[in-house]
This record gives C-alpha cells, structure tokens and sequence, in this order.
C-alpha cells in the first residue's frame, strides 16, 4: 500500500517514517526537509512588505509568501502521484487548497490533531475532507459529537535500552512559555533546597535572550530527540508541564511509561488513565511541591506490559491507520 505522510515536524517525524516501512507501506513523505525561508532582507521583499503594510493595511507579508513557497514546493511533490492513504498530522498547518488536493489523490484520508481542537480551530473547516479525525484529548469528543472524532493517546517511539545510570533527579525539555519557564524555576529552588539535581531546555523565540542559571537554559535551538532521550535516560524523573488548553498526555508521559521512569507533571487527567500508580506519577500544581522528595526515594511499580505495549508506536500506527491486528486506545 502506498501511504502519504505529512507533518512538519521533521524530528518527529523520523521514527514514525521508519515504523511504517517496517509495516509495509510504501511510504511518500510530503516534507523530509522545509524549502528555503523566505530572506526578510532582500529589497524586493522589503519594498513589498512596506506597500502590504502601508497600502493594503496587511502586516502578514511574509506569512504569506512562505506560505506560497511551501504551496509550490508541495504542488511539485504531489504531480502525478496516487494513494492509498494519506496520513497528516496537524492539517490545520496547512491549506484548504492543499488538503482537497491530496483529496483527490487519495483513497483513505486519516488526521491526528496532538493539540486541543479549539487551540488551533480552523481543523473544523478541514474534516469534511477526512475519513478517520483522530484526537487526544476526551474533552474534545464529548464537546464536538457532530465530528465523529476518534480517541487515541500519543505514544512512545523508542524501543531503546537506557543507561541504567542516575546523573539527575529531575529532567524537562520543552518550549519556554512563561508560566512554564515560572514552574521550571520552583523546580530549580526546590531541588536547591533538597540538594537535588535539575536540568531544564526551554526553547525560546529569537527575540527573547538566551538566559541560563545553574540547572535552567533558556535558548534559541531545540534540542534533538537523541540528545533528549539521552538526558532524560540520566534522570530519575521527566517533569510535564500541561497546558491549560487541553488534558491530554503528553509525549513525556508515555516515554516514561516505556523506560520505567518516575512522571512529576500537573495533568491531575492522568489519575484515570490504566497505566496510573501513585508511585510513578507525582501530580502537583508546581506551586506546592512537598512530598516531592519522598516520591523520589520510592521504587517504580512496574506496569502490566500488555498496557506498556498498546501505547507503542506499533499498536498506535495500527490503531491510527485502522491497518492490521491492533488494540484499541481509548481515553478516559
């Protein structure tokens, strides 16, 4: 079968890409790299955004024209091309122009939103276009019935064996919101106080500086998903920030889950999951850390593997896909 996979997420991407051809598929992949940015100072394109903002009032210039170049990178993609299945994650990234095309080319139409629908809202406009709408989060299916949207967790893609050493206490790698970046520092002042050890990567825009304090960087570049499994392999326990707009799991929750590592997170949602255990997953507001430390000192409750498993890449690509032999992933 021949399968279309499209996220813009290109470090993500590289584990699902390899699990499906060892499924079997046939697999295009829409964006294994992004075109070229757009040069915000060539003075064709500086002379164009100053009439955009000073004639027409519009001061999404550049937006638009990197929009135009993905278009025609993707168009020259998709000459001539058929499908079985066309498989995107986060449609809402793209064009009504885009998705009805690979419509047309597709036989079986599957998307995957890994963030709260009402974050992003202009999905509701595409899944008209879908016959499979996959969401993580519960909330979302019992709001919007009319979609017949299809619970599924995230999943773990790494089979890895980890080092067995315990270099740090606590790890957090993530995107540095402020009310995160506020959370990582009572992290740091806790762990300061119970001389614990603590490191957190928060990716931070250009215009914002790159800040760092003992345990705590603020910077520009993300990390890689091997340099992030090779420091949360040194941890005793990954730290979740959930956001307030949805009350699904994240990625993190699920990697601990497969290496066997202690969870502190704020997604009080997680209570009712069927891999949940008091001794491996911490919940608190971050404001209120006590009995933080000893959580630390208690030994991890192995989990059923057959519940590990169901949220392997594997299962959860057949699940996805309604492909093969798989189990179901419900939501609580």
């Amino acid at each position: 079968m021949k399968l279309l996979y499209i996220n813009k997420n290109i470090n993500l991407s590289k584990p699902i890409v390899s699990q499906l051809i060892n499924m079997g598929f046939e697999v295009d992949v829409l964006i294994d790299s992004l075109p070229p940015m757009i040069d915000n100072s060539s003075l064709v394109h500086r002379i164009k955004n100053i009439f955009y903002r000073l004639v027409l009032k519009d001061k999404t210039y550049f937006i638009k024209k990197e929009k135009q170049v993905f278009e025609k990178f993707a168009e020259k993609r998709l000459q001539n091309k058929k499908y079985d299945i066309a498989f995107f994650i986060r449609a809402d990234m793209y064009s009504e122009k885009l998705i009805s095309r690979i419509r047309k080319q597709s036989k079986k139409m599957i998307c995957y939103q890994w963030d709260g629908l009402e974050m992003y809202p202009r999905i509701f406009e595409y899944f008209k276009y879908f016959d499979r709408k996959l969401v993580f989060d519960a909330n979302d299916i019992s709001k919007f019935p009319q979609y017949d949207l299809l619970p599924i967790t995230n999943f773990y893609y790494s089979e890895n064996v980890y080092d067995s050493r315990k270099v740090l206490d606590f790890f957090y790698v993530g995107v540095g919101l402020d009310e995160r970046i506020k959370w990582a520092y009572n992290i740091e002042n806790f762990a300061k106080k119970h001389q614990l050890t603590f490191k957190a990567i928060l990716t931070v825009p250009e215009f914002r500086d790159e800040v760092k304090t003992e345990s705590v960087s603020l910077q520009h570049r993300a990390i890689s998903l091997e340099q992030n499994e090779k420091y949360a392999s040194t941890a005793k326990a990954i730290i979740d920030f959930k956001m307030e707009s949805h009350n699904g799991a994240s990625f993190r929750v699920f990697e601990c889950l497969q290496k066997e590592k202690k969870l502190v997170s704020n997604n009080y949602n997680l209570r009712k999951y069927d891999f949940y255990h008091p001794d491996n997953i911490f919940l608190t507001d971050f404001e209120d850390l006590n009995g933080l430390e000893e959580f630390l000192q208690k030994p991890y409750h192995k989990i059923d593997r057959k519940i590990v498993e169901k949220y392997g890449i594997k299962n959860w690509l057949n699940y996805a896909l309604d492909y093969g032999n798989y189990e179901p992933i419900n939501l609580p």
